[in-house]
């Protein structure tokens, strides 16, 4: 059963919310040799972040932390956004 339109805008909009937090922690420590380590962690949210939210966007369910999964869900709504992986 498909979920309302607003009820999906919201859930992307959170999604992209949480992802741009994260992206802008990457941002702001990536000149900072010692952080390094919390810039990898945060860049991969935000990919995964984001993934989750354009699979929202099309009502995907994404039982998945695997950038690599998200992915291949992707695919299989658009294999332009998200050419096929090994």
């Amino acid at each position: 059963m498909r979920q309302p339109d607003e009820e999906i805008r919201r859930l992307v909009a959170e999604w992209i919310a949480k992802a741009d937090l994260d992206f802008d922690t990457v941002v702001r420590l990536a000149d900072e040799e010692r952080f390094r380590d919390v810039v990898a962690f945060h860049a991969q949210q935000a990919a995964e972040k984001y993934l989750k939210a354009l699979l929202t966007r099309h009502q995907v369910e994404f039982p998945t932390h695997v950038i690599r999964r998200l992915l291949i869900l992707l695919h299989q709504i658009d294999p332009v956004l998200a050419p096929a992986t090994r």
